[in-house]
């Protein structure tokens, strides 16, 4: 495991870099993780905050489970203080000594397991909102379509009394008055 010190503002990770290296815990200071809106990575001003890091915060993992590459960038906030297990010191680990290998193995599945959880309930949450913005909007239209079809019937009836008022104009003035 190896320490290392960042300074505010220094990007920890950027998205696009190899993930299969190493994993970090952050043991002092903050940063930030930041992803993109889109697929795509585009632009700086599309990436927001994903999520908050604090001491004792774990990130880079799904990284070094999958080999993936980077998805995001990971920034600190603060000044830092870093513990970083790169693939080498991992097997190290397992080799010397395999109860602690799989008691880090195990805490690192139960942390991916509560952050997929989280990401599961934000999804819900999404989905709920998703769904009640669809109910309005469907409420609105149905609105809209009562209106206009009040709408309709006004000018219909504004028609009909516009004709009936030209007739009555067009008639002689003796039958008016008799």
């Amino acid at each position: 495991m190896k320490l290392t010190l960042a300074r505010r503002g220094s990007v920890l990770f950027r998205a696009g870099g190899p993930g299969s290296q190493f994993m970090v815990m952050l043991l002092d200071g903050d940063a930030v993780v930041e992803g993109s809106l889109t697929a795509a990575g585009g632009s700086d001003s599309d990436w927001i905050v994903l999520r908050t890091l604090v001491p004792g915060s774990l990130f880079g993992e799904l990284g070094a489970m999958d080999s993936m590459a980077r998805s995001v960038v990971v920034r600190a906030t603060s000044e830092t203080c870093l513990a970083t297990l790169d693939d080498e010191a991992m097997a190290e680990i397992m080799q010397s000594d395999a109860v602690l290998g799989c008691s880090l193995l195990r805490a690192l599945l139960a942390h991916v397991t509560r952050r997929l959880r989280t990401a599961n309930n934000k999804i819900e949450t999404m989905n709920e909102i998703n769904q009640a913005l669809r109910a309005e909007w469907h409420a609105e239209m149905q609105s809209d379509q009562a209106t206009r079809a009040r709408l309709s019937v006004l000018m219909k009836l504004e028609r009909q009394a516009r004709v009936g008022l030209a007739s009555l104009e067009s008639v002689p003035n003796d039958r008016k008055q008799a």
